[in-house]
């Protein structure tokens, strides 16, 4: 049931919203409005988002066009409780985000004119239980890496902000005073007055009925619109339709993973709250917001209701408030704040809002459709993010890439397989909505959605003990149980709900919950172990959700030459270099080995092809947005390759470590000398008679191998290698033991120490950046080379008892200078680890001198501790290991 009650909300204003397409009625009565025969951009979509992104490229120039099927705001944004917050997660580019947003809404009137209704007062976050507490404590440490002013106050000092709140329910709380609230109505009409004045325009009561997409060879690309009044060309368009958006992007025929769902608030009766901060109790899944004399409240359900879509004709219409579902926060509000047990409920506002599978936005353009660009999918918190979000993706749009590392909000972080798999979606997105304002620990996973994606080796693992972690759909195992025992990850169950039977006897949820904490891990006792022996001994790595791809074709060469920054081209075959591939402004895209192919006889691992080929691995995380690079520069080259997907059809098993040579000795016929088969080089072997592609990498610093194994004969291959190295007690290992030894080393993990707002002499890769020849990026490398840089990255060690996981404040000499961006176990050290990235505080260049003459330290939860620097890990600096050389 639906009804109309825009004039039921307390202080909402629509006196600005105007139809602003010009045009005449017809005979029917009906307006034509006249429309552009073309723009450099269309916007669809008149809310928080498409607003916010309509301002930013009209301050960039650029000839944009809004429209909306109905009114602007009139989807969702209109009845949004316009929150904002400086502080939710501790992550750094959220953090940015919001911090960016917040600074947009409180300069518009100043900018413009036009008040935007921006309300600064202020914010309370309350923590209920110790660990709640502990998250604060480091939410309070990342805050001084961004210059956000917060503090962690006591109860009773809550209660003087908040004199309704009953003090005795909790343990403490952040008073963050930069928060505050916005009125949508007068935000979106500040926004698109400044849009209009720099030439933008903006039709309303205009849908977009057909996206005008042409395909050539299997990408789509997009050269208009076509609405009732017309068509618009353009080779750029925004899809900012909220919960509508999935509609949109099948116009293209595209899928996107967003689940529409209701959300709702009440509005109180008037109280004594005027002028008081607003308040997140995340330990009871709720958020008040102070309007006027009134509390906002709402919260997030472990059962909301999930709509199959989106409901057509919705402009300004909300939904009746489900109280068998709200009724779960009544008696936490009134806990919280007593009087309200006495206190009526003036009005309801349940509507339709757009979630997604990690309660992360879906922004950036679409890579199987050049031109179609999203920022949607806000998960209630448009209004937050909107200034943020429209700032980047602005700059995606001019710029090809955003200024700041969005992976996280990119729409290439969701394989195809996620995109189109609704009951994947579904899972998670409700998973992300239930547990909204869960604590964020270190080594959290999903329940739900699991085992989307498998490798030839996932079985056999399990049997062996594998606790599984997923990443972007694929399932790979983090650490091993010891005496085999199984953790098999159950069909999601919904926490019970939706008539689904509550698990029981969950033994992969009791892992979890056990290692909900931020200290170390109960079982790294375990992972230590794992580590030690690839150190010590022999190791076993799956490393098959690694991306595998082959370019070939006629310009295949130039294709990698352009593409990669390493001399990748002129080597000679079966030799493998590690590269990086950037942006156009230098930032590293990613991380990968190429290694140059001659025709082979016809297998996966040995494929027949014209000329010469090249076999790309990159990291799993960032497979599938290697493909969309390599792809996207391919074409805007206009080049003459292909690239081929063979990340299913090929496992890899990892053998690393002193006795890992020994090993294979015993399964290969080949010599494996160091004449014979040097680091970074590769031969084609049989093992057990079945054909592998044998590469002389190593990922974690040791002596060590790949075997990169057609699919169907991985599990033979994968006996035989256990079988042999039962004789030099080979021990499986996982991820979280991968990810120590490699940091210990130095190696990057793209995503964390090595990011698209990095440059590689930033980061220490100057040395895979040739001095000859032209590569995108190459021109702001050689900048660098030239000029200096302002940030430089490191490694820290601390003392091993001092846990760290990253965003920790570096301090040299007293003052600030960064934060840790990555951070892990050090066992071989037997330290704490980290990497950040060194900025001067007065902005000079950053010098060998100035990082090695200072005393470090690193901020843990308020304390400091010293900190030991090293430009290069001092983990085997002469790469010894890697050469098979143990004896000092």
């Amino acid at each position: 049931m639906l009804r109309v009650v825009t004039n039921k909300l307390p202080q909402r204003s629509f006196r600005n919203i105007r139809t602003l397409g010009t045009g005449t009625f017809n005979g029917d009565g009906k307006k034509n409005i006249d429309i552009p025969s073309s723009a450099d951009v269309v916007i669809i979509g008149g809310g928080s988002a498409g607003c916010n992104a309509l301002y930013q490229l009209g301050k960039r120039g650029v000839n944009t066009v809004l429209l909306d099927k109905s009114k602007l705001i009139s989807g969702t944004t209109w009845h949004t409780a316009g929150l904002v917050w400086c502080l939710r997660n501790v992550c750094d580019i959220e953090m940015e985000l919001l911090k960016a947003s917040r600074l947009i809404y409180a300069s518009l009137q100043e900018e413009t004119n036009i008040n935007p209704g921006w309300i600064n007062n202020g914010g309370l976050l309350i923590a209920r239980s110790s660990e709640r507490v502990v998250e604060y404590e480091r939410l309070m440490t990342a805050c001084k890496n961004f210059g956000i002013d917060a503090r962690i106050i006591t109860p009773s000092e809550t209660k003087e902000k908040f004199p309704l709140i009953n003090d005795g329910t909790f343990l403490a709380a952040i008073h963050s005073p930069a928060d505050g609230t916005i009125d949508p109505a007068m935000m979106v009409n500040a926004l698109t007055k400044s849009a209009e004045k720099k030439g933008c325009k903006i039709i309303e009561d205009c849908p977009v009925t057909k996206l005008l997409v042409e395909d050539i060879d299997g990408q789509k690309i997009v050269h208009g619109v076509e609405t009732p009044h017309g068509i618009i060309k353009t080779n750029v368009v925004l899809n900012a339709a909220g919960a509508w958006s999935k509609t949109i992007a099948q116009m293209a025929g595209l899928d996107i993973p967003l689940i529409p769902m209701k959300h709702a608030y009440v509005v109180t009766e008037p109280m004594d709250v005027r002028g008081l901060p607003n308040i997140r109790d995340p330990d009871l899944n709720l958020y008040f917001r102070v309007q006027g004399g009134t509390l906002s409240i709402g919260g997030y359900e472990p059962n909301p209701i999930i709509l199959k879509f989106a409901p057509e004709d919705f402009s300004f219409s909300l939904y009746e408030l489900d109280w068998d579902v709200f009724n779960t926060h009544v008696e936490a509000m009134n806990q919280l704040i007593p009087t309200l047990a006495t206190t009526g409920i003036r009005t309801t506002v349940c509507g339709p809002e757009s979630f997604t599978p990690d309660h992360r936005p879906l922004m950036g353009e679409d890579p199987r459709c050049t031109g179609f660009y999203y920022s949607c999918g806000y998960n209630s918190a448009g209004m937050m993010f909107g200034g943020g979000c429209g700032e980047q993706i602005a700059s995606w749009i001019v710029n090809g890439r955003p200024e700041k590392h969005m992976f996280n909000y990119d729409i290439r972080r969701y394989i195809p397989e996620q995109r189109k798999n609704l009951v994947w979606s579904n899972e998670r997105s409700h998973e992300a909505y239930a547990r909204n304002y869960e604590i964020r620990f270190p080594h959290d996973e999903h329940l739900s959605g699991r085992n989307l994606k498998i490798d030839p080796f996932h079985d056999l693992l399990m049997k062996e003990g594998a606790v599984m972690e997923e990443r972007q759909g694929w399932e790979r195992p983090g650490w091993f149980l010891p005496d085999n025992k199984t953790t098999r990850i159950l069909p999601y169950d919904y926490g019970g709900y939706y008539d689904t039977p509550k698990n029981m006897n969950d033994a992969y949820a009791d892992i979890l919950k056990a290692e909900r904490t931020f200290n170390f891990s109960p079982y790294d006792d375990i992972i230590r172990e794992e580590a030690l022996s690839c150190r010590n001994n022999v190791g076993l790595f799956d490393m098959s959700y690694f991306g595998k791809y082959y370019i070939c074709g006629p310009d295949a060469s130039t294709a990698v030459d352009y593409i990669f920054t390493a001399q990748v081209n002129n080597r000679e075959i079966n030799r493998t270099v590690y590269t990086c591939m950037l942006n156009k402004n230098g930032g590293v895209e990613g991380d990968c080995t190429v290694t140059g192919l001659e025709s082979g006889s016809g297998g996966v691992v040995d494929p027949i092809f014209k000329g010469k080929a090249f076999y790309i691995v990159s990291g799993g995380m960032s497979s599938y947005h290697t493909w969309a690079h390599v792809t996207k520069v391919i074409r805007e080259k206009n080049l003459h390759a292909s690239v081929h997907n063979v990340t299913e059809q090929i496992g890899i098993l990892s053998i690393q470590g002193p006795n890992s040579r020994e090993v294979l000795r015993m399964l290969v016929e080949d010599d494996l000398s160091n004449n014979s088969l040097p680091f970074s080089t590769s031969k084609l072997v049989k093992i057990d008679n079945e054909l592998v592609h044998m590469f002389r990498l190593s990922f974690v610093g040791e002596l060590g191998y790949e075997l990169h194994i057609p699919r169907s004969s991985c599990e033979k291959v994968y006996k035989a290698v256990m079988e042999c190295g039962r004789k030099y007690d080979i021990k499986l290992a996982g991820y979280r033991a991968l990810y120590s030894l490699s940091c210990e080393k130095g190696y990057h993990l793209w995503g964390t120490d090595l990011r698209s707002d990095d440059n590689p002499i930033e980061a220490g890769l100057g040395f895979v950046c040739r001095t000859s020849g032209q590569y995108q990026g190459r021109e702001f490398v050689e900048e660098s080379r030239k000029n200096g840089i302002k940030k430089r990255l490191v490694h820290l060690h601390t003392p091993d008892d001092i846990p760290l996981w990253g965003m920790e404040s570096v301090y040299r000499n007293g003052q600030l200078v960064g934060y840790l961006r990555r951070a892990e176990h050090g066992y071989t050290f037997k330290s704490s680890i980290g990497q950040a990235y060194i900025t001067a505080p007065n902005g000079q260049n950053i010098t060998r001198e100035f990082l090695e003459t200072g005393t470090y330290q690193i901020e843990v939860m308020g304390k400091r501790y010293p900190a030991k620097m090293y430009l290069q890990s001092p983990f085997d600096p002469h790469n010894k290991r890697l050469s098979g050389v143990y004896t000092i």
